[in-house]
């Protein structure tokens, strides 16, 4: 079948690439054919060995114990012996690699006296049903668990902790995962502190700072939140530094009933919002805002999202059209952990 195929590759069949795998596969599937085929003649050998110390083991005590009459041969038909005997010789060679496989003994291979080349050298010996006895035979023993070491077999330069400080760091370092405070005053003091902004975001938050412009921080009340991470970290809301620009608008009415010494009262012009988010788990996901109008078309309320473990929090704002352009003022951006968004309205001049 090998020289056919390879007959019909030589004459350039349509489809080559398909022949091309089967002649592979085919001779992947005679090598292993081969390889079972000499398997089971050196099981058969080992049999024969074994049946033929058997048999000088017999002899030796028959001689011993005296001469004993032979047992009744029985005369069958040569079909039925040879199938007796294919039988035996299956049962005789499962029995002999079961025997095989037991010999191994698992406590030679992993000697700690060995260098590790000649313990390489002793798991490559091994045969497919040996190293799968083996394996199964540590699980046995210690369920794959790392045998404990002495302290004088320790490398140098390598730390060494105690079990349960290790417990006890691991379980630390959860909890702050999670956003749980610690009991101590002092572990709540450290906490509260990281939480805060630091001085960095806080100067990021202050440039561009303009003399008639003032803080806000009246939020808008949301309906209660419910996330999928609250039972793993602790819902939090952002600290912010909002800033709100008021100044006058010299339209034409104002300027004719108006003046320096009698200005027009202040509107808002503009928003800058800082919301901070320095413990963000997710730093690669940008916070994404959201403005709804209110039931009083002069105002909205816009929505600042953003990841665990940072709740959502709004501000009720004027209800203008906004200057989305950099030149007049526009910025959005999250760097540092912190979320800017300015804008300023858009100014409408009277035309006749």
């Amino acid at each position: 079948m090998e020289n056919d195929l390879e007959r019909k590759l030589l004459k350039n069949p349509g489809n080559k690439g398909f022949w091309e795998t089967v002649l592979d596969r085919l001779k992947v599937f005679i090598a292993r054919k081969r390889n079972n085929q000499h398997h089971q003649t050196v099981l058969r050998l080992q049999l024969a060995i074994i049946k033929e110390e058997q048999k000088k083991e017999i002899q030796s005590e028959t001689d011993r114990n005296g001469h004993q009459e032979p047992e009744p041969v029985k005369i069958e038909k040569k079909e039925e012996v040879e199938e007796e005997e294919e039988e035996e010789d299956d049962e005789d060679g499962e029995k002999l690699s079961k025997k095989v496989r037991r010999k191994i003994d698992v406590q030679t291979l992993d000697d700690p006296e060995l260098d590790e080349q000649e313990r390489e050298r002793k798991w490559r010996a091994l045969t497919d049903d040996q190293l799968e006895e083996a394996t199964l035979e540590l699980y046995r023993i210690g369920c794959y668990s790392p045998p404990y070491n002495s302290f004088d077999d320790t490398m140098p330069g390598i730390e060494i902790i105690d079990a349960q400080a290790d417990v006890e760091n691991l379980m630390e370092k959860r909890n702050n995962n999670r956003g749980i405070l610690p009991s101590s005053s002092s572990a709540a003091g450290s906490s509260s502190t990281s939480a805060a902004p630091d001085s960095r975001m806080l100067a990021i938050a202050r440039q561009g700072m303009e003399g008639d412009e003032s803080m806000f921080s009246v939020e808008e009340q949301l309906e209660t939140q419910k996330h999928l991470w609250s039972d793993k970290y602790r819902p939090r809301k952002p600290t912010y530094l909002n800033r709100v620009q008021t100044g006058f608008d010299w339209n034409k009415y104002n300027q004719t009933h108006y003046d320096q010494d009698n200005p027009p009262p202040k509107i808002v012009q503009g928003y800058k919002f800082n919301i901070f988010y320095p413990d963000l788990l997710d730093v690669t996901k940008t916070p994404t805002f959201t403005v709804t109008p209110c039931e009083d078309r002069d105002f909205a309320v816009i929505r600042f999202k953003s990841g665990p473990p940072y709740e959502d929090i709004a501000f009720k704002v004027v209800n203008r059209e906004w200057e989305t352009l950099h030149k007049n003022g526009y910025k959005c951006q999250f760097q540092n952990g912190v979320f800017q968004l300015w804008f300023m309205f858009k100014k409408y001049r009277y035309r006749r």
